[in-house]
């Protein structure tokens, strides 16, 4: 059987190279490698000058027009001047417009993106989660193409990492944003946590951690940038018992989903996507988030004074939920067999989104 030609634009995230490895059977990918870190400052400088861009009013566009495939995927954005069958994946509604909601307000961008999405060639519309899916309908007029959109989650490989005995319970958590991504709530939490289980604990932080806001706690550890994949894992979720992630910014949360791949217990908020990815008392917690970003995202700058404030309901609650994992050493293994097998055969499984995929693009070349 002939092999499809598809052409895919991943971006630098470390989760497009789990679809770039492992494309569906009978799938071919052709793209461009990309290069750089997603978290760099050159990155975030070219994210400031395509940010001036969609202010004008100018939704995120690619052009590929290579006669050669016989169907693009497209991870950047909707596709012009494109006689090729395409289909597109986003994170949120936001997607088109550098993720500002703002942007994609004004009628100019709304105008092109119709215009593009609900062209012939545009052959799928896929969110990452029903939460993204959610936010395109309430962001964006899909009125005539809402059959054109279906939810595929991300897919993540299963680790199966041999983890390191320890006599602590061991806390890990990931996070760029000290205060968006929650790790002050952790770091409160783990200050009561650490008084109820005297010399029971540890907690290991890979962040951008305020000087002034780090603990001087001798069972915290604070992590520099790990380049090697394997000695990330091992470093992060194979010295780990459970994984937290109070988030209130993340619009998906990949890095719960390698915290899954390796067997390990969830507890994070209800932000979201997160709903989708932790399923409450079966593979970890949610927690009630006091604040929302998808609630802010007309309006940044009370969700940056808010993010900043105590949250002691938040804090209150990862400690009931951490309490329950740290002393129930057979529920944490329970709830982390669990979490390996969503990855490894259930729905952010690579095989269920390479089904998912396969019929997608056998449609769209219909």
């Amino acid at each position: 059987m002939k092999k499809l030609n598809i052409f895919i634009n991943p971006g630098i995230h470390p989760q497009f190279k789990e679809i770039t490895d492992f494309p569906p059977k009978g799938v071919e990918y052709h793209f461009d490698k990309p290069n750089g870190d997603h978290n760099s400052s050159s990155i975030r400088k070219m994210r400031e000058i395509i940010g001036k861009i969609h202010s004008l009013g100018i939704p995120r566009m690619a052009k590929i027009k290579d006669d050669k495939y016989d169907l693009i995927h497209s991870t950047r954005g909707i596709l012009i001047k494109n006689k090729r069958p395409w289909i597109v994946d986003i994170e949120s509604g936001a997607a088109f417009s550098g993720l500002s909601w703002n942007y994609l307000k004004k009628p100019i961008m709304q105008k092109i993106i119709r215009k593009y999405l609900s062209s012939k060639y545009c052959k799928k519309i896929i969110p990452q989660s029903e939460a993204a899916k959610r936010s395109l309908l309430e962001n964006v007029d899909c009125s005539g193409f809402e059959d054109k959109i279906e939810t595929v989650y991300l897919a993540y490989r299963s680790n199966n990492l041999e983890r390191k005995e320890s006599d602590k319970v061991r806390i890990s958590f990931i996070g760029r944003d000290f205060y968006a991504k929650g790790c002050n709530d952790l770091q409160e939490a783990f200050k009561i946590l650490d008084k109820k289980y005297p010399n029971k604990l540890s907690l290991k932080i890979k962040g951008n951690v305020p000087k002034d806001k780090k603990l001087d706690l001798l069972n915290i550890k604070y992590l520099d940038k790990v380049d090697d994949l394997k000695e990330f894992y091992e470093e992060i979720f194979g010295d780990c018992d459970i994984y937290v992630q109070p988030t209130t910014v993340d619009s998906h949360g990949p890095s719960i989903l390698e915290a899954m791949s390796t067997g390990l217990p969830i507890v994070c908020t209800d932000d979201f996507t997160m709903p989708e990815l932790v399923e409450d008392g079966y593979n970890g917690f949610l927690v009630k988030s006091e604040i929302h970003w998808y609630d802010y995202r007309f309006d940044l700058k009370d969700y940056i004074q808010d993010k900043e404030k105590p949250h002691p309901q938040t804090v209150k609650e990862l400690v009931e939920k951490i309490s329950i994992l740290i002393e129930n050493p057979e529920l944490r293994k329970k709830m982390g067999e669990n979490s390996f097998n969503l990855v490894d055969s259930g729905k952010f499984s690579i095989k269920e989104r390479n089904k998912q995929l396969n019929k997608i693009y056998a449609e769209a070349l219909k």
